[in-house]
């Protein structure tokens, strides 16, 4: 387990041997959870816009054009049965 301590300004330094096994670099944007006991604050790498656009990319069929008008959308196609 890695120990860190809370500067006067409310800061952390995240250990090197946390940053190397997460992949964790300068830069990058950190989620943060609190647990309902208060007792545990969780982490988790925030995916940038591009990362999630690639990721999620493989479920649009090709060609298929940005959805600009989610109203219209929902109002054009045929209801689930």
């Amino acid at each position: 387990m890695s120990v860190a301590t809370l500067s006067t300004r409310g800061q952390i330094v995240i250990p090197a041997e946390v940053r190397a096994a997460t992949g964790w670099a300068a830069g990058d944007r950190v989620a943060m959870t609190v647990t309902d006991d208060g007792q545990e604050i969780r982490l988790r790498k925030q995916e940038s816009l591009d990362d999630m656009s690639e990721r999620l990319s493989r479920y649009v069929r090709p060609g298929t054009p940005p959805l600009a008008d989610v109203h219209g959308f929902y109002e054009q196609r045929e209801p689930r049965v």
